[in-house]
């Protein structure tokens, strides 16, 4: 089904544009913040100093560090858009 479809009503496609809105940037700012955090730290050594009883490889390291700076910055974009967004009409004070 596409966006345009008649079942889509005007909020599922505002639910749309704010789902991408959130999670299109944060998936890119994640994927840099990945890269530059485990270009200095091995997840491996992470592991072995924060979690030793854990056993997990580099590959499931990279793996949940990614989704943890995915979910930050998914936070941080909702937040920002939380805080920007403008008052609908009739509401105003």
């Amino acid at each position: 089904m596409a966006v345009s479809d008649p079942v889509y009503g005007p909020d599922a496609r505002r639910r749309l544009r704010i789902l991408g809105a959130v999670l299109w940037p944060s998936f890119l700012t994640a994927g840099v913040a990945t890269m530059v955090f485990f270009a200095n730290i091995d997840p491996e050594t992470l592991r072995s100093q924060t979690l030793p009883w854990w056993e997990i490889g580099r590959r499931t390291g990279y793996t949940l560090g990614f989704f943890m700076f995915w979910a930050v910055c998914a936070a941080s974009s909702y937040l920002t858009l939380f805080l920007f967004r403008t008052p609908t009409r009739g509401k105003r004070h």
